[in-house]
């Protein structure tokens, strides 16, 4: 056994984690998903607006691209549900370019699930070029920086951008990132010079970055990759991608520690007997 060990086919590693990875998606369990603080804080400010009076009004800008879209999609599906589900008028728009059929796909596939319309409900005003120079004109004047929306349609006409002028008449600010621009970006050029309330949303290798900003107050939460996306369908009661997509990473995340943990114990104890022979 242990001569088997010390001399194991790197293949049948590779087996394990492939059947690690393919077995979860095709054998449906359930795990345990717990909300993070961070993550449970975006959920708490959409709550917090849905309680208000009057139909509250939400900016999320999509800065992904199809590169990132296993952890940001889901992501943005989830938010766009939580908003539709409580009534909230959404505005989207992006700072990244060839991401627009993702983002309409986001916003239709949400829409449907709860009856909502286009410039009624929402509105999506596709990609603008410009990075903190656009942020602060949407500060300024949003219609004037988006005269039209994606489709051609006069915002200024959009029930959806219904008493919206500037970056401050949204009640909360979330911005789903993949890289620059992003959400130093959106605090940089928009969040400290109009004081709006923000969220962030990004890929897990993004997420050490902006625990900073989560820690000095200039977002109020974060939700990091596609766990995070698990823990918010889970907090909207909706399962979808994320927590579908986290059956697999966690199966693969115990093959490899079973592994690790069987190598340096092989390591330990070859160790052991050596030293014993001497």
């Amino acid at each position: 056994m242990k001569a088997w060990l010390a001399n194991i086919d790197r293949r049948f590693v590779y087996l394990l984690v492939g059947l690690g990875a393919a077995l979860p998606l095709l054998v449906t369990f359930e795990l345990p998903v717990r909300a993070t603080p961070p993550v449970r804080a975006v959920y708490e400010a959409v709550e917090e607006i849905a309680r208000k009076e009057g139909r509250g009004a939400v900016l999320i800008s999509f800065d992904y691209d199809p590169g990132s879209e296993a952890e940001l999609q889901p992501m943005a599906r989830a938010i766009l549900r939580h908003c539709f589900q409580r009534n909230l008028r959404v505005v989207g728009v992006s700072h990244w370019p060839g991401n627009t059929d993702l983002v309409e796909e986001a916003f239709v596939t949400a829409a449907r699930d709860y009856g909502r319309e286009q410039g009624r409900d929402y509105a999506f005003m596709g990609f603008k070029a410009g990075g903190g120079s656009l942020i602060i004109a949407m500060g300024q004047d949003f219609p004037g920086a988006f005269p039209q929306d994606v489709r051609g349609n006069d915002t200024r006409t959009m029930e959806a951008m219904r008493d919206i002028r500037s970056l401050r008449d949204f009640d909360y600010v979330i911005d789903l990132a993949a890289g620059t621009p992003g959400i130093e970006t959106w605090i940089a050029y928009g969040q400290e010079r109009y004081k709006f309330r923000m969220g962030g949303g990004c890929t897990a290798v993004v997420a050490p970055d902006q625990f900073p900003f989560l820690q000095a107050g200039q977002i109020n939460g974060l939700i990091g990759g596609l766990v995070g996306a698990a823990e918010y369908e889970a907090l909207i009661g909706r399962k979808d991608e994320a927590l579908g997509g986290m059956r697999p990473q966690s199966v693969v995340h115990l093959v490899v520690i079973l592994l690790i943990f069987l190598g340096n114990l092989f390591h330990f104890l070859t160790r052991r007997e050596g030293g014993a022979s001497l």
